[in-house]
């Protein structure tokens, strides 16, 4: 098919991807329980021809188009919602208390439904193999889809990510690292309680834990090299039982996040060193867990041209972004590249009002983006086949 007739056929649907979003965005389901979105993209899918396998990875769904022998272009696209009460005002806003689609992923998966709908027409020398992944928001959904073969036969995956920072009808490409491995930080505190009037008497885990949460951001900065950006945040801190006895246990938890990846396998050693000697200067002891959620995306050199060549002749040179800067944010779209070359992209979302960020009560993206979306990546999957 011809590229102008290849794009007006996209045109022709633009809206149907757009009341099917208001129809996700409406019900959304949280990470691991999106069985009825699954049973949504299901039937679509199968109503157009694709070849369905449903339930892999929990409530993923997998649909092949076009040759079964000669190995899949992969697209992943992510369909969990968050624990967010949405506060837009939007006639199709979420009739779910206290869940939203506050990242966009209503967005991905019809990204992926258009693409699905224009590619079943095509003749193309490989398959092409669309991912509906669950429970990208816990960090979990694309090792279950794994576990259960979903990159058996691929050869290369794409990836998509709304991105708010940029106007819609742009899209931002960004060599190597794309985002930053994540982890978890847990620390327990360990004092010894005291009457507070006699704190000399004890050990204050307050005190102490006060001292890690300042001291392991200062070590940051003299200790690591500043080329290679670290974001320790505590979000979660537990300890005390009165107001007038010395705590005698803290507990703190925090997220790590990094994108050198040789660094980041090494932040557990470093964190635990260094928080138990901060915190043996109190006379506590603490004990540190580290553990590794998420490396970074790091995409594909080759794969990641292909995606910035077919969005210069989509879009046009001058809204195609050289994205400078990774993000520290986590995306497990990272854990399909360590099975099988890919790239992903950032896609604006931004209207004429702005668009507040990801995971906002207020993010409310521009629909046009899904249309831009379809077209940037049916031209690369039609790319990749040449």
């Amino acid at each position: 098919m011809e590229r102008d007739k290849l794009l007006k056929k996209i045109d022709s649907f633009k809206d149907e991807l757009i009341t099917m979003r208001r129809h996700i965005h409406a019900h959304p389901e949280l990470s691991g329980l999106e069985n009825q979105t699954a049973i949504l993209i299901s039937g679509y899918l199968k109503n157009i021809g694709g070849r369905v396998t449903e339930s892999v990875g929990r409530t993923g769904v997998v649909a092949d188009f076009g040759p079964k022998d000669k190995g899949f272009i992969g697209l992943r696209v992510d369909m969990d919602a968050l624990p967010i009460y949405e506060n837009t005002n939007l006639s199709f806003s979420s009739k779910i208390d206290g869940i939203m689609h506050a990242c966009g992923h209503d967005l991905h998966t019809c990204i992926g439904l258009g693409v699905a709908k224009i590619i079943k027409d095509l003749n193309l020398k490989f398959g092409t193999r669309i991912i509906f992944q669950p429970a990208e928001e816990i960090a979990s959904g694309a090792r279950w889809m794994i576990d259960d073969g979903v990159t058996i036969g691929l050869k290369q995956i794409l990836g998509v990510h709304v991105f708010p920072d940029l106007l819609v009808g742009t899209i931002g490409i960004k060599e190597g690292s794309l985002t930053a491995a994540a982890g978890e930080l847990t620390v327990e505190i360990l004092g010894k309680s005291a009457h507070g009037a006699r704190p000399h008497e004890g050990v204050d885990a307050i005190w102490a834990a006060s001292k890690v949460i300042s001291g392991i951001q200062e070590a940051i900065t003299r200790k690591l090299d500043p080329l290679d950006p670290v974001v320790i945040t505590f979000g979660k801190i537990n300890g005390g039982n009165a107001y007038n006895i010395l705590s005698e246990k803290v507990n703190l938890t925090g997220t790590i996040r990094c994108t050198n990846l040789q660094l980041f396998r090494d932040m557990g050693d470093w964190l635990n060193f260094n928080i138990s000697s901060i915190a043996r200067s109190c006379g506590a002891e603490a004990k540190v867990k580290f553990r590794e959620i998420v490396p970074p995306v790091n995409n594909d050199y080759e794969i990641n041209k292909v995606l910035r060549d077919s969005s210069i002749r989509i879009l046009g040179h001058e809204n195609v972004i050289e994205l400078q800067k990774p993000s520290l944010g986590a995306e497990d779209f990272a854990e399909f590249l360590n099975e099988v070359p890919g790239a992903m992209f950032r896609l604006g979302v931004s209207g004429e009002k702005g668009c507040a960020p990801l995971h906002s009560s207020k993010f409310d993206p521009d629909e046009r983006a899904i249309n831009v979306g379809v077209k940037v990546i049916t031209e690369s999957i039609v790319k990749l086949n040449n």
